[in-house]
């Protein structure tokens, strides 16, 4: 906030002498008592008490001097804070401890909705019952400032002079006498109205969206459960007819139609069963249970989902070092989101190229799960695109590859729930490294494993 301000030099009081003034009279006096006593021969004893009055008088006459500049300055300190406090944008204020106002400014008196601030001191006597919408904030307000000597950031719902309410911000801090008695407070108001609705709006926001997701999460639930239950159906029967558990099916072309019908029934399924999972984990609904689990045993798992997924049975290359720590995860979510970066490596990656997965022990005591191809890999600044759930990084009709773009997504979330973090490093034409961190805390006790 800035102000012009336009101070006059406050003018001498009509009938107070100036300092030259002063020291004209002083010096004619001492002249004259100089010149009688040499007339009249006093001595010098008259002379030294008379040098002794010069000096006083000099001194009275630099004293004069001072007093005056110094009311000068006073003068002009005082129309400065004067006009800063009649201009100021910010309400500000001089209450009494019991509730009284003693001194506001014209900027206040606009918040409250009066139109002076001798309206306002005239109309609003007692704070705590006519301003605030909880009469007892005024309570709280003393009692904070008896505690403290300063209040600051006290929002409060208030009346205007019409009955409309709005929201303030007080800050305002204790005056006390010299010894220590309470005389006032004195701080400024802001009229923070807009700024508070629009917190309380995101707020509302927030809770419906959350209140969204738990329902869409339940929705989701539900129709996964009348979908997946025909499906079961499709995959049962289509694996007894592929497989003729009831006897040769006739026709050669029938037995590799029922393998296709359950090839993509399978799809189907885990498709689903992404997209349940991602709702529930969106809607905090998915909740891990651990329990020690070898680390070769989780990673295992994981090769198998991976290759249930994919159809892929090339080699993976397991690189896990002697004496491992067991590991306090879910074992089967661990697996999952595993399973996922093996067969997104699989399908990205060509039939000459290489894929692995390592574990390490890291020095913080936590351990890091590392799955590696040589495959397309993508740009670093597509990374974060592909961290989130249904996104393709090739959205054509025609794209190479299959999926509903939610492996990678999940398999953050779920090391997330492990209380740990997702990391990817890739570029294209030169293969993915995509590393699961999990904390000291996930990891149980050293066993040797290699026999």
């Amino acid at each position: 906030m800035s102000m012009a301000l336009s101070i006059d030099e406050p003018k001498p009081k009509a009938g107070t002498p100036s300092p030259a003034i002063a020291v004209a009279c002083a010096t004619f006096a001492a002249g004259t008592v100089l010149g009688l006593g040499l007339a009249l021969d006093l001595g010098d004893e008259f002379l030294g008490g008379l040098v002794i009055v010069a000096i006083l008088c000099c001194m009275l006459v630099v004293l004069a001097r001072v007093a005056d500049n110094t009311g000068k300055r006073l003068s002009a300190g005082e129309i400065s804070y004067r006009a800063f406090f009649d201009q100021a944008v910010e309400g500000i204020f001089r209450t009494t401890p019991d509730g009284r106002y003693i001194a506001v400014n014209q900027a206040l008196a606009d918040i409250y909705g009066y139109s002076s601030p001798q309206t306002l001191i005239a109309g609003l006597t007692d704070i705590g019952a006519q301003l605030y919408v909880e009469p007892e904030r005024r309570a709280q307000f003393r009692a904070l400032m008896q505690a403290n000597d300063i209040v600051t950031n006290f929002v409060s719902e208030i009346y205007q002079r019409s009955g409309r309410r709005i929201w303030i911000s007080e800050n305002a801090r204790a005056v006390r006498d010299w010894s220590g008695a309470m005389l006032c407070y004195e701080g400024t108001v802001e009229d923070v109205t807009e700024k508070f609705e629009q917190e309380r709006a995101l707020r509302t926001a927030l809770r419906q969206a959350e209140i969204a997701n738990k329902m869409k999460a339940a929705f989701l639930a539900a129709m996964s459960h009348e979908l997946k239950t025909p499906l079961n159906a499709v995959l049962g029967f289509s694996e007894i007819i592929r497989d003729e558990v009831l006897g040769p099916v006739g026709n050669p072309a029938y037995r590799e139609y029922a393998g296709d019908i359950h090839k993509s029934g399978g799809r189907l399924l885990s498709v689903i069963n992404d997209v349940l999972d991602v709702s529930r984990l969106e809607g905090g609904l998915l909740t891990i249970e651990t329990r020690h689990e070898n680390i070769h045993d989780i990673v295992e798992q994981a090769i198998k989902m991976a290759r249930a997924i994919t159809h892929d049975a090339r080699k993976i290359a397991v690189e896990i070092p002697a004496g491992m720590p067991l590991l306090d995860v879910d074992p089967r979510r661990l697996a999952q989101a595993i399973g996922n970066l093996l067969a997104n490596a699989l399908k990205f990656t060509p039939m000459a190229g290489t894929v692995r997965v390592a574990a390490r022990l890291e020095e913080d005591g936590g351990i890091a799960l590392v799955v590696e191809d040589t495959g397309i890999g993508m740009a670093p600044e597509t990374i974060a695109a592909a961290l989130e759930p249904f996104r393709q990084l090739d959205g054509t009709l025609s794209r190479r590859f299959e999926g509903a773009g939610l492996g990678l997504s999940i398999s953050k979330s779920l090391v997330e729930l492990h209380d740990g973090r997702l990391e990817v490093i890739s570029a294209v034409g030169e293969g993915t490294m995509v590393s699961l961190f999990l904390p000291s805390r996930c990891v149980y006790a050293v066993q040797a494993l290699a026999g």
